[in-house]
């Protein structure tokens, strides 16, 4: 008896310290839960966004902003014509509406909360976030308008409250302050292109020759003079090729003098070289550095250090914009909170930004499993993440992806430790215990058990 029950209780720790530590993925107290962005006729003043508190507790929204492309602090009702209070109760909903006094009176009788804030909702698509007091991501969604809700007055909306799905409504005007209603199987109309608002021009895309110099960018709108008579191919057969260039990594509190020793790290993910002039790099305070002759080869890292920019990075908050020399914005990184000493602020993924005891100049970024993948605060515009350079084209780009392991995009890896965390530590030390005190009771009824005679 004593030996099975040893071996039992052996076999099922084995198994219990074999199975790797489980880390459940909580979401946010607060989701964005449908999205009114293309209306019937114009859409100026009357587009908005309901969010829902999955939360068993009420949420106040002091403080927060909602992100369309920039950052809008959410007005307190009754100001600009808003009702109710920022506080959300559980379960409860609350509309964040372009003008709060339109969205009333689009929906007469409507009684719940609504907040007015800055809304331009692209037609084309978006990504949108909910930014907390503290300046964390607390929800990010995206949209497209394949989606539907595209110019036919209905809304998109989310499917489940932990499911980033979105699908178009079953009710005309959507159902603000109500459960969602929706069909996943529901074909959607396209629009008139008469009733299609742009918010963010679409690149044309530029054919490039080898055999000849194109301008440096080519934005819609704008047309390039065909005086070539270098016998080039016409463009219309020529490839199209792309740039993306981003800012990967910088150091803003290095050991030792600040200014002496921060840097700036630019990622070319491109197939091609990109020649840099007439860019520039602009900090929260508006300091620029214009690009003169550097190159950026083609998946490759260019380094700016403090002594070449004078660009100096807060340790107390930044944001860094890069600009095309057409005044596009290519890439822009923001965070608030206090820069830690030693440490740089480097991309993980898309939209997924982390300090890292792993500094990696000219390098793919690293990270080990004790830094701390939360961040201070982070705004990322990834849709303009790619504007044309010398030899391409401006690409725009509005995936959403929240996670380190997704990009393959610069390289960058997320190294895994062998050695356990605190918590896994504990759990091990825990299930020891517990084995060892398993073990001991059953000797010890072994003991006071009288011989079981067969």
């Amino acid at each position: 008896m004593f030996k099975s029950t040893h071996f039992s209780l052996l076999l099922i720790a084995f198994i219990v310290l074999m199975l790797p530590p489980f880390h459940a993925l909580a979401a946010g107290p607060v989701i964005i839960n449908e999205i009114m962005y293309d209306l019937k006729g114009t859409d100026s003043g009357h587009e908005w966004v309901e969010v829902k508190n999955i939360f068993d507790q009420p949420v106040d929204l002091k403080n927060w902003r909602f992100f369309d492309g920039s950052n809008h602090l959410l007005n307190e009702p009754p100001q600009n014509g808003g009702q109710g209070s920022l506080v959300i109760p559980p379960g409860g909903y609350a509309i964040l509406a372009d003008k709060a006094d339109i969205f009333l009176a689009d929906h007469p009788g409507f009684s719940g909360i609504v907040i007015d804030t800055v809304m331009s909702l692209g037609n084309e698509g978006e990504i949108l976030r909910l930014i907390d007091q503290n300046g964390n991501v607390v929800e990010e969604v995206s949209y497209q308008k394949g989606m539907g809700g595209n110019g036919n007055g209905y809304s998109l909306e989310r499917t489940s409250d932990f499911s980033i799905q979105f699908c178009e409504s079953k009710n005309l005007g959507g159902s603000p302050g109500q459960p969602n209603n929706f069909d996943c199987n529901k074909p959607t109309i396209t629009p008139t292109p008469s009733t299609t608002k742009t918010k963010t021009p679409t690149p044309t895309p530029l054919n490039i020759s080898p055999s000849f110099s194109p301008p440096l960018a080519l934005i819609e709108g704008e047309t390039e003079d065909d005086d070539d008579s270098s016998g080039a191919a016409s463009n219309d057969s020529l490839p199209v090729m792309k740039v993306n260039v981003i800012i990967n990594e910088f150091l803003p509190n290095p050991v030792g003098t600040d200014a002496e020793n921060e840097w700036i790290e630019l990622y070319n993910n491109s197939d091609i070289d990109v020649a840099l002039k007439d860019w520039w790099l602009e900090d929260a305070s508006g300091q620029k550095y214009v690009f003169k002759d550097e190159e950026i080869a083609r998946h490759g890292y260019l380094i700016l250090p403090y002594s070449k920019t004078k660009i100096t990075l807060n340790n107390n908050g930044e944001t860094l914009s890069l600009y095309s020399p057409q005044g596009e914005l290519a890439f822009k990184i923001s965070y608030s909170g206090k820069a830690k000493e030693g440490m740089s602020f480097a991309r993980a993924g898309q939209n997924d930004w982390r300090w890292t005891s792993i500094i990696t100049p000219n390098t793919p970024n690293q990270f080990a499993s004790s830094d701390s993948t939360k961040k201070t605060q982070v705004a990322v515009q990834t849709m303009d993440e790619s504007v044309a350079g010398k030899n391409a084209e401006m690409e725009n780009n509005t995936t959403s992806v929240n996670s380190a392991d997704a990009d393959s995009y610069a390289g960058n890896s997320l190294a895994t430790s062998s050695t356990p965390t605190t918590a896994d530590k504990i759990i091990i030390m825990a299930i020891g215990l517990g084995l060892i005190l398993s073990v001991a009771a059953a000797i010890f009824i072994k003991k006071a058990l009288p011989p079981i005679n067969s």
